[in-house]
């Protein structure tokens, strides 16, 4: 192969598929710096060698049914962006390392069966953004730690996605249910929010919340009350409430509670 060659194949590899290990022997992808794929959209599968630190975005996903294994490597950004934007995209799974100081370390839009998996988030804004559109997704076995406003934030138009088995401390809010509808919420373990365990916000409806754990948080459950209402057509079953200021806070009516237990609380239940 001659020279020419071998430089335009290196920049097919890096610039117009995004960069992958399998794309090319090593002698033609050497020297990887720390901030290569920042901005990148990824069409292939992506396991990623080294640790990543972005000025603004980290990686786009550009293609359904891709698997982006993080191989326990951090992706990092400056407050900026998303470390993962999934938009339009189907069956895309992302896994095992660390995404750090995102304006949203994973954002999913018009997406549906995403799957967040074995991630640590911590120090972005949001750690999950499951904004409108964001359909059948699941994030689960995550870990959530002092993000600045939500841990997992399932924003209005977002259906029937599943949250389960997640660590969630330190947050502003755990899981903040915006406008979320059918979702499933179950056996994640919330605490020592700034604000709230798991919040509802008015629009969220239809929602399953189950065996969770939420302890010490100003307020384990809140069903946010507005000037239009609030959060009807949950159910709340077997969650184990403890240790925080205020166990349940706002109304009851419209929702469904079966089987929680309450221990340790300065209340159970205030307004």
């Amino acid at each position: 192969m001659r020279e020419n060659d071998v430089r335009k194949v290196h920049v097919i590899c890096w610039r117009r598929l995004g960069w992958t290990m399998a794309c090319l022997p090593a002698l033609l992808c050497p020297g990887a710096a720390a901030d290569d794929l920042c901005g990148a959209t990824i069409v292939s599968n992506l396991k990623l060698d080294h640790d990543l630190t972005c000025a603004a975005g980290g990686l786009i996903v550009g293609a359904d049914e891709i698997r982006i294994d993080l191989n326990g490597h951090t992706i990092a950004g400056s407050g900026s962006g998303a470390g993962i934007d999934v938009a339009g995209g189907t069956r895309v799974s992302i896994s095992h390392g660390t995404i750090t100081n995102f304006e949203a370390g994973v954002r999913v839009f018009e997406s549906t069966g995403v799957v967040i998996k074995g991630v640590e988030f911590n120090g972005n804004s949001d750690g999950v953004d499951c904004q409108a559109g964001c359909m059948e997704s699941t994030i689960k076995e995550n870990e959530f730690r002092n993000n600045d406003a939500r841990g997992i934030m399932l924003r209005g138009g977002s259906t029937d996605n599943i949250v389960k088995e997640n660590i969630l401390t330190g947050n502003n809010v755990g899981i903040l249910l915006f406008g979320s509808i059918d979702s499933t919420i179950k056996e994640n373990i919330v605490s020592s929010s700034l604000l709230a365990g798991i919040r509802l916000g008015v629009l969220a409806t239809g929602n399953l919340i189950q065996e969770n754990t939420v302890s010490a948080n100003p307020a384990g459950i809140d069903i946010a009350v507005t000037p239009t209402g609030s959060a009807t057509g949950n159910s709340f079953i077997e969650n184990t409430i403890l240790m925080n200021v205020c166990g349940l806070r706002g109304p009851l009516v419209g929702n469904n509670f079966e089987e929680n237990a309450f221990g340790g609380n300065g209340t159970d239940s205030c307004s």
